[in-house]
């Protein structure tokens, strides 16, 4: 007791005390995730044969078919700048481009669904999905992991912020339409 007292009543600058010298290492930081396809901005993937991104760059894209990717599917809306044609230069790398225009406003259950199908399609896989930064991507993500990969919300949540998610309002239009989607299931 007299030891805690002492301890509380030392000046608030003191040093602390240095740490013994059997200590383990720090933990090695995790990996860089725009390191997970080379020079694809925010690649991440937790599920096999999904990678998640921002922005493709062209130059990308065969790379990506001779990887052997097949699909990849766009959630930016078509007046939304890129910088290419897209569709022109996944076709040009023989791979399927699917545009599925999503922005934070037009975000609903339509968009929830069809993303999740393109996502269990096997045919499809492996397949990269983007938008401009990843944040669409992982609010897409959070329903497709909970309701067809079986992930509990706090694992889908963290998976879909380390591939790019920061809006709360798509993460809570995700997770709205987990509980419509398993009420459903539920009747």
């Amino acid at each position: 007791m007299l030891a805690l007292l002492l301890a509380l009543a030392a000046p608030a600058t003191a040093e602390p005390p240095p740490a013994p010298p059997s200590a383990p290492p720090p933990a090695p930081a995790p990996p860089d995730t725009t390191e997970f396809v080379p020079g694809l901005f925010r690649s991440y993937s937790a599920v096999p044969g999904l990678v998640t991104a921002g922005q493709p760059q062209e130059s990308l894209f065969v790379r990506l078919q001779e990887s052997g990717y097949r699909t990849i599917v766009d959630l930016r809306p078509p007046g939304e700048l890129r910088g290419l044609d897209e569709p022109r230069a996944a076709r040009a790398a023989r791979l399927r481009y699917v545009n599925v225009p999503i922005t934070g406003a037009t975000l609903g259950d339509r968009d929830f669904a069809r993303v999740r199908k393109l996502l269990r399609d096997p045919k499809r896989r492996p397949l990269v999905i983007h938008c401009a930064t990843g944040n669409r991507v992982g609010a897409t993500l959070i329903p497709f992991l909970i309701l067809d990969q079986g992930r509990t919300p706090e694992e889908a949540m963290a998976i879909a912020e380390r591939g790019g998610l920061r809006s709360e309002p798509m993460r809570q239009k995700a997770l709205d339409y987990v509980r419509r989607e398993a009420a459903k299931r539920d009747r």
